[in-house]
């Protein structure tokens, strides 16, 4: 408890004698590592599993802002979209046919050779399908867009989106690694973390990889809005309020 007292008197602090706008985005900060650390805590101290894939349910998160608030990229989806679509229905075929193969086919000479023809013949008809497409989608104004873009949804529904597809992730993890324990489920997991962020660093037709996605909207207002607004200034102005730093102060806090 003495700790978080401290904690609050330094921000106030720093709101009293250099600025409450940075007072309150070191809080916010403050508080987006605060949820963080509790659902590490949830598996590290009460589950007992060491999981240090923590960042790839991040980047699933960030996912899930980009593919659920982003409008869509015409453009992109009529260069390829379908086509994209298509290739990765193939590879996921292909995926559920080699399982079956190993469960159905009795073992002996017969089975690996089925399942390298599956899995051959598959991610060749894969990458047939897909590489083409995605050069197509990664083309269309690769300056502000080269990806498909989103659903155009309002930004709130990408929070519960984004817990599903990391519950989604956390399955899949679950029934690879949690067999695993203590230095083999971190190395594990970690692994799987890699994967995730290496594949949203690297497929740019979806969420444009390493490159900024700007204009995310977002559920409160910008601080331009707020100054562009005769009532807000007047309110602001009307008790002493800069409404420059009013606006950013009321986004924070909002």
């Amino acid at each position: 408890m003495t700790l978080f007292l401290v904690v609050f008197a330094l921000i106030a602090a720093t709101g009293f004698l250099q600025s409450w706008n940075v007072a309150l985005g070191i809080l916010n900060m403050g508080l987006v590592s605060a949820i963080m650390a509790l659902g590490v805590n949830m598996q590290w101290g009460y589950a007992g599993l060491f999981n240090i894939g923590v960042m790839g349910f991040l980047a699933l998160g960030g996912l899930s802002t980009v593919i659920i608030s982003k409008p869509p990229v015409v453009e992109a989806w009529d260069a390829g979209g379908p086509r994209v679509i298509f290739a990765l229905l193939v590879g996921t075929a292909a995926i559920v046919a080699a399982i079956l193969a190993w469960k159905r086919i009795p073992a002996g000479k017969a089975r690996a050779p089925a399942l390298v023809a599956i899995l051959v013949v598959g991610f060749f008809v894969y990458r047939w399908l897909f590489d083409p497409a995605v050069a197509a989608i990664e083309a269309v104004s690769p300056a502000r867009a080269g990806n498909l873009g989103g659903l155009g949804l309002p930004v709130l529904v990408a929070w519960p989106v984004g817990a599903l597809l990391a519950a989604g992730a956390a399955w899949v993890v679950g029934k690879t690694a949690l067999g695993l324990r203590s230095d083999y489920l971190a190395i594990a997991t970690l692994g799987i973390s890699e994967i995730i962020i290496a594949v949203l660093k690297n497929e740019d037709w979806l969420s444009r990889g390493v490159k900024n996605v700007s204009g995310i909207p977002r559920p409160v207002p910008y601080e331009i809005d707020l100054q562009n607004s005769e009532r807000f200034v007047e309110r602001v102005s009307g008790i002493g309020f800069d409404p420059v730093t009013a606006s950013t102060i009321t986004v924070k806090l909002a």
